[in-house]
Formats: structure tokens, sequence, C-alpha cells
């Protein structure tokens, strides 16, 4: 048995980890689990404080006191599963001028994630950053999104025109036009429930299909089934 530690960036890809990705691993003998990226200590609840990315540091210290944690315990590997969008370009970031300045999306991520491999430097910490937000997964069948907003396809419609013909890992970053923000556009209660309708969402199109249709997606996949 292998064990496999995922750090997420916040409650999307958590529960699509849970939901979806532990019963699949768990078919390979790899068993799976995942935590969201401590961002503080929550006063008011007098607990840790998680989700969200907004200092690289606050990543990078999460995955080394997690390998550190365990203590060289033998078949355990890392990863993340965190957004390119509104990725940290602090000083500290291995986000590079350089990096950012890359126009094709895949030649970009891939070179970000050799820049935090190199960074986290551990023989077994995979890197994986989601072109470019958890909500692409969505845009791989909109349709399914039908099942939790019966009353919204003409919103659906909409986002289905101002998609098309495009790979749902191209739909850009920016703060109007990023994969969540055209979802919210056409159907706006999905602002306030996110967390919960897009794990299902996604769950609901199937791990096949999210696959075929995100080639950068699959290429994670992948690597993990092969540890």
């Amino acid at each position: 048995m292998k064990n496999l530690h995922i750090i997420v960036e916040g409650s999307s890809e958590e529960i699509f980890v849970n939901d979806v990705l532990v019963k699949h691993f768990a078919a390979l003998d790899i068993y799976v689990s995942v935590r969201k990226i401590k961002t503080g200590w929550d006063r008011i609840n007098n607990k840790p404080a998680k989700g969200g990315l907004l200092k690289y540091l606050k990543f990078r210290n999460d995955v080394l006191r997690w390998i550190e944690s365990d203590r060289g315990r033998v078949n355990t590997f890392y990863t993340s599963f965190i957004d390119l969008y509104a990725f940290p370009k602090d000083s500290e970031s291995p986000y590079s001028l350089q990096i950012q300045s890359i126009v094709d999306p895949y030649q970009k991520i891939t070179a970000l994630e050799a820049a935090i491999g190199q960074d986290i430097d551990h023989p077994n910490f995979i890197p994986y950053v989601q072109l470019h937000e958890f909500e692409a997964l969505l845009m791989v069948e909109p349709d399914k999104l039908l099942g939790m907003y019966p009353d919204g396809q003409t919103g659906i419609n909409r986002l289905k025109r101002d998609i098309q013909g495009i790979n749902p890992e191209e739909i850009n970053e920016t703060p109007q036009t990023a994969p969540s923000k055209r979802i919210i556009q056409y159907l706006p209660d999905y602002e306030g429930q996110k967390a919960q309708v897009g794990p299902m969402v996604a769950e609901d199109i199937g791990l096949n299909l999210l696959r075929l249709k995100c080639p950068h997606f699959n290429e994670w996949i992948t690597k993990l089934e092969n540890l």
C-alpha cells in the first residue's frame, strides 16, 4: 500500500478529492488523505484557519510541515491541487515574471510546476497546478449544472455558447473570464454555493470524461496512478 497526501487550495478541491479521488486510488492500493492549506489562526473560533492561497510561503511551509511530520515514512507521496488563477506573485513565489510571460498555458504550467518542485525539493513531492482553476472541470460538460439549477437552462445555454470551441483548461484567468466567473455570470447563485455544487457537478461528469477533456489534469492523475 502507498500513502498519498494531497494539499489543496479550498473546499471544492477537498470535497472532490474525498468524493472522487479517494475511491479511484483505493482500487489501486493507494490510500489518499487530503487537507487544506493552513493560512493562519482563526481567533474567533480558536482554531487553525484553512483554505486559500494568498501567500506562496503559506503553501510551501504547509507542504514541508506535512513531509516533516511523516519522518520519512516509506511509500508516502505528496502532491498539490491548487489553481493557477490568482496564484501568488509575491517576491517569494516561484511564479516569476519569466514564467508569467509564457503565452502557451501548457508550457506555462509545466514551467511553474517545475519551479515549485525545485523549491520544495523533495523526491516524493509531485507539484500540480490546475489550469486555470477547479471550475475548468465543470466546463467539460456544463449541462450537468442543470441538475443543481433546474431553472438555469437559459443561463447554461449562454455559458455553452460563451465557451464553445475552447479547451476547458485554456479558459483564461482574468477576474471577468475565469471559469468560475463565467458560471456566476449566467448562474449567479453559484457564487455562494461553489464549494458544495462544484464538486458534485464534477463527480456527476465523471473522472473518465474529465481526464479525456483535460490533458493536464489527466497527466497528473496518471502520474499518481503510477507511483
